[in-house]
């Protein structure tokens, strides 16, 4: 599957752009406010659906906005397309946090989602996006050595996202250094 595409930016297509990677062409649909912003060398993040007589690519600004379009995937009855308005809809965090206060009008503003649609997507998301971990995946070695050494999700999760090091060694060490204060 392709996730991500870094090239030169050929074309913009109503809805649709063209980006050259190593002379090769790919079409990548893209809402036309975020498609118009693009020019140049470009780096889009990309879900590819594959279907029996097609093959597409939902492209995306940012890794956060690919995973939240993950999730909205995974619920019935949304479809790539309605996931992807939703995404750009507004920034992603704005998206999470008007998903998990179940703010049904929100979704509903959106074209081609309707209620039923805004509230499966609330009662099955809610709870998911809240539960994200704070900690990216980058962190998961000095979270589970802080885990290890007897401190809790929270405490850890909480120290690590203060601080910054280059290895694993020092944002271990650093956090040490918060959680003793």
């Amino acid at each position: 599957m392709l996730c991500f595409l870094s090239g030169t930016l050929l074309h913009h297509g109503i809805g649709y752009v063209i980006v050259l990677v190593h002379g090769v062409g790919y079409k990548v649909f893209l809402p036309e406010d975020a498609a118009h912003e693009l020019s140049g060398e470009v780096t889009l993040y990309t879900h590819e659906v594959i279907r029996d007589d097609q093959r597409e690519l939902f492209g995306f600004l940012s890794l956060p906005a690919l995973e939240l379009f993950w999730k909205l995937i995974n619920v019935s009855g949304v479809g790539p397309r309605s996931a992807q308005k939703i995404v750009f809809a507004r920034p992603v965090e704005e998206v999470k946090t008007n998903i998990m206060g179940g703010n049904l009008a929100f979704l509903m503003d959106i074209p081609g989602i309707g209620k039923k649609t805004a509230q499966k997507i609330i009662l099955e998301l809610k709870g998911v996006l809240a539960e994200e971990p704070s900690v990216s995946l980058f962190d998961q070695d000095a979270l589970q050595a802080l885990l290890g050494l007897g401190y809790t999700r929270r405490q850890a999760e909480e120290a690590l996202s203060t601080v910054q090091g280059d290895t694993t060694e020092a944002r271990v060490r650093l956090a040490l250094k918060c959680l003793s204060r």
